[in-house]
Formats: C-alpha cells, sequence, structure tokens
C-alpha cells in the first residue's frame, strides 16, 4: 500500500475501534508512525478520510448489487451476496453505528445514502418479484404491504450492527460470527411470504453457504 492507502486503511481501523468521533487526524498519524504534515498532505483534514472512506465503500457496496442484479436470481447466489454485503457493513462498521452524525456533518452523505437506498430498495423488489415468478414466494396484489416489507428488511440490514453494539456485551472480533443470526433474523422477514417450495430451498441453500449455525 502507498502512504494514501495506508492512511485510510488505519483510519477505517481506528474508527471502527475507537469510534469517529474519537478519532483525530493527528491520533491516525501516531498510530501510523508518520508525522501529521505527512498525513495533512494527503489529506488536510479528517473530513477528507471520512469522505473518501465512504466513497469506498459505496464503490465496493454498488459493485456488489450491480452483480446481484447482473445474474440470473437463484437462492443460492441471493444468499451469498447478502452475506458479502454483511461483510461490507462490518468492514466500514463506523459508518453505521454514527450514521446520524455523519448524515448531519455532511450533507453529500446523507444525499448519496438516500440515493443508493432508492437503488438498493429497486433490486429488492426486483428480487421479490423474481421468487413470485417462480414459486418462490406467494403474489400478492398489495403493493404496500411488498413496499413496506423492503423498507423493513433495508432497515434491519443498515442497523444490524448498532443493534450487536448496543445489546450485545461481546468481544469485537466476535461481530463476524453473528452475522449469519442478522441473516436469519432478515429472512424471517419474509418467511411467511414464502411458498413451501421457497421454505425448502431457502433452508437447504442456508445450510449448504453458513452450516448449522
Amino acid at each position: 500500500m502507498n502512504t494514501k492507502q495506508r492512511i485510510l486503511h488505519s483510519a477505517l481501523e481506528l474508527f471502527n475501534k475507537e469510534g469517529y468521533p474519537n478519532v483525530s487526524s493527528k491520533r491516525i498519524s501516531e498510530e501510523m508512525g508518520i508525522s501529521y504534515g505527512n498525513l495533512c498532505y494527503h489529506f488536510p483534514k479528517k473530513d477528507d478520510i471520512v469522505l473518501r472512506l465512504q466513497q469506498n465503500l459505496w464503490d465496493e457496496v454498488d459493485e456488489s448489487m450491480q452483480n446481484l442484479e447482473g445474474e440470473i436470481f437463484e437462492f443460492d447466489f441471493m444468499l451469498r451476496s447478502l452475506t458479502q454485503l454483511m461483510e461490507l457493513t462490518l468492514k466500514y462498521r463506523f459508518f453505521l453505528i454514527n450514521s446520524y452524525d455523519l448524515t448531519i456533518r455532511y450533507p453529500k452523505i446523507k444525499e448519496k445514502t438516500i440515493e443508493r437506498a432508492k437503488a438498493y430498495h429497486h433490486v429488492l423488489y426486483r428480487i421479490a418479484h423474481f421468487l413470485m415468478d417462480n414459486g418462490y414466494m406467494h403474489p400478492t396484489k398489495n403493493e404496500q404491504v411488498l413496499q413496506k416489507k423492503i423498507h423493513g428488511l433495508l432497515i434491519i440490514f443498515n442497523s444490524w450492527i448498532l443493534d450487536y453494539a448496543v445489546f450485545y456485551d461481546k468481544p469485537e472480533k466476535n461481530i463476524a460470527e453473528s452475522t449469519p443470526y442478522y441473516i436469519q433474523l432478515l429472512f424471517s422477514m419474509i418467511h411467511s411470504s414464502l411458498t413451501p417450495k421457497g421454505r425448502k430451498i431457502f433452508s437447504s441453500v442456508y445450510r449448504e453457504v453458513h452450516g448449522n449455525s
């Protein structure tokens, strides 16, 4: 990694570990063992580091979502893609934990977050119709109910790390081990809408991807 990449890497680790508000640019430079002036040469302000990390997260999530849209929807592919997306939110978890403060401080982050939420909602909507069209999910004529279920899925997806951080007093290293539980929680939102065929194949694929966790 070059110096710029090392700064981003160190900042991300510190933001995740100590909390975004508690980490200064000087703290990052000290952790890296470089001068504060050297860090400021690449990122004059802490804000510049945060915005670059946010862009990196958007780029990585967008790539995963584009791959999901471009593939034939199948349960195993969707489950693996969801796991990958949750791993990305874990990697950049300080954004979820400090989401309110960050969207207040950075209007651009709020604007782009809303924009991307609409795009992800569209992908989930397409998946839902694929499931209905192929007999995995009961068809619905009530679009409002479907839209609310999708909104609920997005809320859980965007808040699962915050839920873990607040309500579970466990070492940080165990966060990754909790991912299967939150994936189960996401699918519990649509379980009642699945047909027997959908429930059977989901259970089979889930065991294949996550074992008995």
